[in-house]
């Protein structure tokens, strides 16, 4: 009988770490410059249904993406893209492998991760999400949001093209 291994808890923010630098560290095996996150800031999703707002057993996951202008060789990209998540020890699948190939990934550092040879308008994307832990989505993303008005620069904010409201 083989043991089940279960996965570690980390906190939300250890998870958004995690992402962030998934997602960072995978473009750089990359030759593809002008890399930003197209989705904004990592942001902390609801897990548990009906959680929000506060309540105690609430667990939530961040996510986190980056885009860029496509490369010119989105085979031998996606290749070097499994090959390091392998490296990670994630569990990795390659679809579309001859043409514009999407590798998905399992396990290692995150729960799941997709890096996209042919991403909306002739770009790259790489996404990540950690894997569900205690928190409350709502509170997480509050908390950030407060940290960033007091001039702090978290994990993912890099790149942000911040835009002041418009006067009323």
């Amino acid at each position: 009988m083989s043991e089940k291994k279960t996965p570690e808890t980390i906190s939300a923010r250890e998870g958004r770490d995690r992402v962030v630098e998934l997602v960072f560290n995978t473009a750089e095996q990359l030759d593809v410059t002008g890399w930003w996150p197209r989705n904004g800031a990592a942001w902390a999703q609801e897990c548990t249904p009906e959680s929000s707002h506060g309540r105690g057993d609430a667990t939530s996951a961040y996510s986190y993406d980056r885009w860029a202008p496509q490369g010119t060789d989105h085979i031998e990209d996606a290749k070097r893209v499994a090959e390091y998540w392998e490296s990670l020890g994630m569990s990795v699948r390659t679809v579309n492998p001859t043409t514009h190939p999407t590798v998905f990934a399992e396990g290692g550092p995150v729960l799941r991760a997709v890096f996209d040879t042919d991403a909306p308008e002739k770009s790259y994307s790489i996404s990540a999400i950690a894997p569900c832990s205690p928190g409350d989505a709502y509170t997480l993303n509050e908390e950030d949001s407060a940290e960033r008005d007091q001039g702090k620069v978290l994990p993912g904010d890099e790149g942000l093209v911040l835009q002041e409201e418009p006067p009323q």
